[in-house]
């Protein structure tokens, strides 16, 4: 069956032949044009002169003399007219979103032809209406009376008063915007139009020579095009062809052909095109849902190659309401589908180059200038080199630049620590003002795609043609690269400058507008489109997607200025007939097809209700309709809790033995790590047999670990100068009393274990870091408060590494034990020698007894257990002292009077002596590493999930959550 276009066209070529080239021939769009030529062409047996061919748009501009200016002008050139009418210090940026509002409702108010006074005039007096709007309806004037009657009765608030104060002056700012953009032959869409209507109306035809007009596949008119097409057709030089279904058109409660039957009725066609195919019996419609966007996407891409050899693609469309799904789909589609023609543009907010875009605004906006220039924020270098675009062309660069970063804690980075290349030195750059940083993203996008497109073999051969996935960053790249000039070009010629943090909310408006076009040959092939590029044609198989609720037909938010009930009472567009142009769409794109899949995703999202289109509803339970339903869901298999146990392999075995072993590759075992054994075996397994570590990283803010280590560095040096001397506490109160010292020695911590530099000062501190500095300053003096009750006393080592071996048995073997660990302090106090071990974090001093530190089920003492391994580790290194004392100097419980740092068990007595408990301790520690390092037991899970809240290796054992 021959479509809608060839039809109109068989026809034009049979009544008017020859004389076809003293016509226009007027389309909705473009892609229609195209396909009408396509079959006008063949129905010509020689040469002929086409007609001239013609998008309603272009013909009023053509008719006007008036071009249609950018999206951003525009906006620039009503905020000067508003800045002229309306006293504010409102900023551009924030005028740019109701602006647009602004905008969009002055285009319409121009497109219906509404007298702009009328409109923008506050009625305070109702019975002035009747006067005023002796043109409108009696239902348009009550439309307006309830408006008007509500807002002067209503409560006052701000927002009625805002309103009440710009609304006065919309019509000065109306009339001021239009003149500035006639001044310079511009004008917006709805201006264009109401120009062109009246030039005609005027009798000014110079721009309109042809013999006649012929209109083709228009719907839903707006007044002025509804006063243009009049004013044609009473000089007998219009010609009118209707795309319409007598099924909706008949129907006068069908949506679809609300502005159908207006249109036929005030412009006649001159051929009536078959219009009964809606509901013919071989008529294929199946609903699908899939639960999924992407599963769309994969459906669509099942059903083009099911009997594919048999398709004539030029007669497939695929049509995407929701544009997100585009390269989902173009990732789905079969082999077969070789010639693919797509007619939408794709989110520029989806891009790669949008993502590199927001690092570098987020870049430019985190940095900080210190006295030997910018430096850059970590999370944003690290951000930009981990960008394809930049990693891809330095690979090597930014490895090195990455591991240098976080080698050294660097929070912010100088320009003088990353390496010299010209990219870098472009991204690398401070901007302030707006002009400045479209600059700076201009020569970063013209380096990338320079590069991309430059480079040559090793052998200086030219490139090869760049894949399909090249051709797209390149296109992402030249569609921002042209944003940016228009945008400098406006800054320019507007002599507006923001600041930079300003400019990027405004750039991320503009580029939320950007489509980036793809390209193909328009007439053969398989046709991928958004629904206002299928008007007017025809297809024998279409397969829609997101066929939901809110995306189509969309959510009714029309923002606007001018109130409903306003908009109703001048019949301005309301959201009741986007509705039905969304219905026309639908059903005159399903009218002529024979195989049509309608698709829609069924899972509840944010931002999906898995609810299916108003208009698959109305299908389903209109009997005219054969409808064949499908539901596809997904096996979600959700399984049991199984236990991971790692046995005992040779391989296991190897690496323990390491441990054990005295050459080659040794292992060194950590007090810690029996805590971690007694916690779970399966994390100690993690940790210390297959050697699963948490990756490096900057670390941002000071977390516990770096707190301790800033305290652990400092009391270090503050006490190294009296190694090997006894100190006493006149000696401990003077180091107290010496803030400058003290600050001196926290500053040099924060240089080596914070920011991991040879030197800082002390505005290299901020932020959240000064309130742990001084947190920090008042442990450390509590610290030598503590520690002057047990002066005089002389140290030994601090922060010391102890390695020693350790013996380990079992009933049929002995083996020795590399254990290593740090000792904060070692000291000597009155001849026995003392361990001081300090606590930053969660630490008790008290346990019930030795038994229980080993038992799983009750173990939790970290600190006490810890402690007192490093003194049989001590025993061992030191084995002349006949003494060792434990101390814990847990921060928390420091400020306590007289605070005693020995440990202890419950109704007992402080451990005085190592070996008043080591009887009972090292039995205990041996049957531990026995069953860690000789025995055959499994690594197994613990039981206690609440071990599993903090642990590293969590989403492994699937318990993170739980």
């Amino acid at each position: 069956m021959s479509g809608f276009l060839e039809q109109t066209a068989i026809y034009l070529h049979r009544a008017y032949g020859d004389d076809l080239h003293r016509f226009c021939i007027v389309f909705p769009n473009v892609r229609a044009g195209l396909f009408f030529k396509k079959y006008l062409a063949a129905l010509s047996e020689k040469p002929v002169w086409a007609p001239a061919f013609r998008s309603l748009d272009s013909l009023m501009e053509e008719i006007t003399g008036l071009t249609k200016a950018d999206h951003l002008s525009l906006i620039f050139d009503l905020f000067k007219a508003y800045r002229e009418h309306q006293p504010t210090n409102e900023s551009f940026e924030e005028f740019y979103f109701w602006g647009e509002m602004l905008l969009n409702d002055f285009d319409d108010t121009d497109k219906h032809l509404v007298d702009a006074r009328d409109l923008f005039r506050n009625v305070s007096d109702l019975k002035e209406l009747d006067g005023l709007f002796d043109y409108l309806t009696d239902e348009q004037k009550n439309a307006i009376r309830l408006f008007w009657q509500n807002f002067n009765g209503g409560a006052v608030g701000s927002f009625k008063n805002d309103f009440a104060a710009v609304w006065p002056s919309l019509y000065r700012i109306y009339e001021s915007f239009k003149k500035r953009l006639r001044e310079k032959s511009f004008g917006y869409e709805g201006m264009i139009q109401r120009d062109a209507v009246e030039r005609l109306r005027a009798g000014d035809v110079d721009h309109v020579p042809f013999e006649k007009y012929v209109f083709i596949g228009f719907n839903a008119l707006t007044a002025c095009e509804t006063r243009f097409f009049k004013s044609l057709q009473k000089q007998n030089r219009a010609v009118f062809f209707w795309d319409y279904d007598d099924y909706y058109v008949n129907n006068r409660r069908h949506e679809a052909g609300a502005f159908m039957r207006d249109n036929i009725r005030n412009f006649p066609p001159e051929l009536h095109i078959d219009s009964r195919n809606l509901v013919e019996k071989d008529k294929h419609i199946e609903i699908i849902s899939v639960p999924s966007d992407t599963g769309q996407a994969g459906m669509a891409g099942k059903l083009l190659e099911q009997n594919s050899e048999n398709i004539d693609w030029s007669r497939t469309a695929v049509v995407l309401p929701d544009e997100h799904l585009l390269l989902p789909l173009l990732s789905s589609l079969p082999e077969a589908a070789k010639d693919i023609n797509i007619t939408m543009g794709y989110p520029f907010t989806c891009s790669p180059v949008n993502s590199l875009f927001e690092r570098l605004a987020s870049l430019q906006q985190h940095i900080r200038v210190y006295a030997d220039g910018a430096r850059f924020y970590h999370n944003d270098v690290c951000a930009i080199l981990h960008h394809p675009y930049i990693q891809n062309i330095a690979p090597e660069e930014v490895d090195q630049t990455v591991k240098f970063i976080v080698e050294h804690n660097r929070i912010y980075v100088p320009s003088s620590e990353i390496p010299d290349s010209r990219l870098f030195r472009l991204v690398f750059t401070q901007c302030t003002r707006a002009r400045e940083f479209v600059d700076y993203l201009t020569a970063i996008v013209s380096e990338i795609a320079a590069t991309k497109t430059g480079q040559s073999d090793t052998e200086g051969n030219d490139p090869p043609d760049p894949s399909p996935e090249e051709q797209y960053k390149a296109e992402y790249l030249f569609v921002f690269y042209t944003a940016l000039q228009r945008v400098r070009d406006v800054l320019s010629t507007e002599e507006i400058d923001l600041d930079v943090r300003i400019f990027c909310r405004l750039l991320r408006k503009i580029m939320a507008s950007l489509k980036i076009p793809f390209s193909g040959e328009p007439l053969k092939g398989l046709q991928v489109m958004g629904m206002l590029e299928t008007r007017a044609l025809d297809f024998d198989r279409v397969i829609i997607l997101s066929m939901n609720e809110g995306i189509f037909p969309r959510a009714s938010s029309q923002q606007s200025f001018i109130p409903y009930n306003l908009r109703k009472g001048f019949g301005l567009t309301t959201s009741e007939q986007n509705d039905a142009v969304g219905a026309y769409l639908f059903y005159r794109l399903v009218q002529r097809a024979k195989d049509v899949h309608l698709i829609y995703n069924s899972a509840v999202t944010d931002r999906n209700t898995g609810e299916m289109s108003r208009f698959l509803t109305q299908m389903v339970y209109e009997p005219a309709f054969d409808i064949q339903r499908r539901d596809i869901t997904f096996g979600v298999g959700i399984d049991k809790d199984r236990e991971i146990v790692k046995e005992r392999t040779d391989e296991v075995r190897r690496k323990l033995d390491t441990y054990l072993s005295n050459e080659g590759d040794i292992g060194k075992l950590s007090p810690s790590a029996l805590n971690n054994y007694l916690d779970c075996p399966l994390r100690f397994y993690f940790r210390y047999v297959d050697g699963l570590k948490e990756s490096d990283q900057v670390t941002d803010e000071i977390d516990q670990s770096v707190f301790g280590k800033l305290l652990h560095k400092t009391m270090e040096l503050l006490y190294l100068p009296y190694i090997g001397k006894e100190i006493d506490a006149e000696t401990i109160e003077t180091v107290r009393k010496d803030d400058r010292r003290i600050r001196g020695a926290l500053l040099k911590a924060f240089a080596e274990s914070y920011f991991r530099s040879e030197r800082v000062t002390e505005s290299d501190i901020t932020g959240r870091n000064i309130i742990i500095r001084e947190v920090l300053l008042k442990y450390l003096k509590q610290i030598l408060e503590v520690d002057k009750a047990d002066a005089p006393f002389t140290i030994l080592t601090l922060e010391n590494s102890l390695d020693v071996r350790v013996p380990v048995n079992n009933n049929t073997r002995t083996e020795m034990l590399n254990m290593t660990g740090y000792i904060d302090r070692l000291d000597n106090v009155r001849g026995a020698l003392r361990i001081i071990d300090y606590k930053t974090g969660n630490a008790r001093r008290n346990f019930t007894d030795i038994p229980d530190l080993f038992d799983p089920e009750k173990a939790g003492n970290h600190a006490a257990m810890q402690t007192l391994v490093y003194a049989y580790m001590t025993h061992i290194a030191y084995p002349q002292y006949p003494k060792i004392g434990l101390g814990l100097y847990v921060m928390k419980d420091l400020f306590r009077e007289n605070y005693d740092p020995r440990i202890y068990m419950s109704r007992k007595p402080p451990v005085e002596n190592y070996f008043d408990v080591s009887e009972t301790f090292e039995p205990e520690l041996n049957a531990l590493l026995s069953e860690i390092f000789l025995s055959d037991a499994p690594f197994t899970q613990t039981r206690d999930i609440k071990k599993c809240l903090t642990c590293l290796y969590a989403d492994i054992c699937r318990r993170k959550h739980k």
